[in-house]
């Protein structure tokens, strides 16, 4: 930590040049994500001079091991894709949006981007804090309302109509810069087995035995598991997040109004939209939310997704329409069993308990407490409901 300590430093001394803070002071202090991290160290920092705002930093700094990296491609590239999202993929977008013509209320919501390094186990990434502007994460332990679920699904619509536009009008630039995403999520399948296995048995110890036997059954399909790999990334022609969860959004309300940031694009891939859908859906809500708000929920979506492309020019019956959509909803339904049994305990693990990210995956997998238990049920229950298991 002492090093990344001093790289950061380093760092922050060129951007308060560049920013011509030539007398600054800046402090930097570390700070904990309260186990919703694990692939880097969290800092704040301050750069100050008299007479001058403040330039309020966070900064990410690598903290993935070689063992981690050499083992899972996608681990030895989620630096350098979000260092590729800022520095390249949001300008474009601004430069879509300047194109268009779209008001700024109604633009994805970026934080300021000041810069990467990307020394292979040195990498930093630094960006406004958005803490200084009142922002703050949601609590992991609780379950998002609709207020909130709404205001994150239209900012992930932005998301994907704006890959939507780039691919649209510059298929080229859109084809160069998300082949640089592509990984193989089920590369190490014995690794990935494990995983699986482990969840399972940990889901399991919750549910009744009739439950249990179905969501045993189901899993116990190499086809349906690799079928659940290929849906993830079997559609080139969206760009996704990857891990559109609450712990990854950030949002504060002002004048009455929630604003929700989304952030940590480490796992940007080409894919189905509906792939996001199902990963926020089923790592933050409960069985309750989904049994009031759940067709509600996509049906905004996919009204956000068409404004956002109208404002962007582009025409959505034409790349995206509603009975396409649809379709992908029932076919990529299980992604949410898959995401709700797989991650329920990592989602909801004590800070002091949150395991460390290393070679073996299956690691991560922790023994789900109460509130876990509660989550993968009301999630089994509604695709016994749904005809899924």
């Amino acid at each position: 930590m002492a090093k990344g300590v001093e790289q950061l430093k380093i760092f922050l001394q060129n951007i308060a040049k560049r920013e011509n803070y030539l007398l600054s002071k800046i402090d930097i202090k570390p700070i904990s994500s309260g186990g919703a991290n694990y692939t880097t160290d969290l800092y704040l920092a301050t750069i100050s001079e008299p007479l001058k705002p403040d330039i309020n930093i966070f900064a990410k700094a690598a903290n993935l091991k070689e063992d981690a990296r050499k083992n899972n491609d996608m681990l030895s590239r989620v630096y350098e894709t979000e260092a590729l999202f800022y520095s390249e993929l949001a300008v474009n977008f601004e430069r879509l949006y300047n194109m268009c013509q779209v008001p700024v209320e109604d633009r994805l919501c970026i934080p300021k981007y000041y810069g990467h390094l990307l020394v292979p186990f040195e990498e930093i990434l630094v960006l406004e804090n958005l803490e200084a502007k009142g922002f703050k994460s949601f609590d992991r332990m609780k379950t998002f309302n609709w207020d909130y679920a709404s205001t994150a699904v239209t900012q992930l619509a932005k998301f994907h109509a704006l890959g939507l536009a780039l691919r649209d009008e510059n298929p080229h630039e859109f084809t160069r810069i998300v082949g640089n995403f592509k990984f193989d999520l089920y590369e190490n399948q014995e690794m990935m087995n494990s995983f699986l296995k482990l969840a399972i048995e940990n889901a399991c110890e919750g549910l009744k035995s009739d439950h249990k036997q179905r969501l045993q059954k189901f899993f116990a399909s190499t086809e349906n598991i690799a079928t659940l790999m290929t849906m993830m990334t079997n559609d080139e022609f969206f760009l996704v997040h990857g891990d559109y969860r609450p712990s990854n959004l950030m949002h504060r309300r002002r004048n009455g109004k929630l604003e929700v940031v989304p952030l940590d694009y480490q796992t940007l891939r080409s894919g189905n939209p509906v792939a996001d859908l199902m990963h926020f859906v089923f790592s933050g809500s409960d069985e309750e939310f989904r049994r009031l708000h759940y067709q509600r929920l996509m049906d905004h979506y996919f009204t956000q997704l068409t404004l956002a492309m109208q404002q962007l020019n582009v025409d959505v019956e034409k790349i995206y329409p509603r009975e396409t959509f649809d379709a992908d909803l029932i076919k990529l339904r299980p992604l949410g069993l898959f995401v709700g049994v797989m991650i329920a305990g990592m989602v909801t693990v004590a800070p002091e308990e949150a395991p460390k990210l290393d070679a073996d995956m299956s690691k991560m997998q922790v023994k789900p407490n109460q509130l876990a238990l509660e989550r993968i049920i009301g999630v089994v229950k509604d695709y016994v409901r749904w005809g899924v298991l």
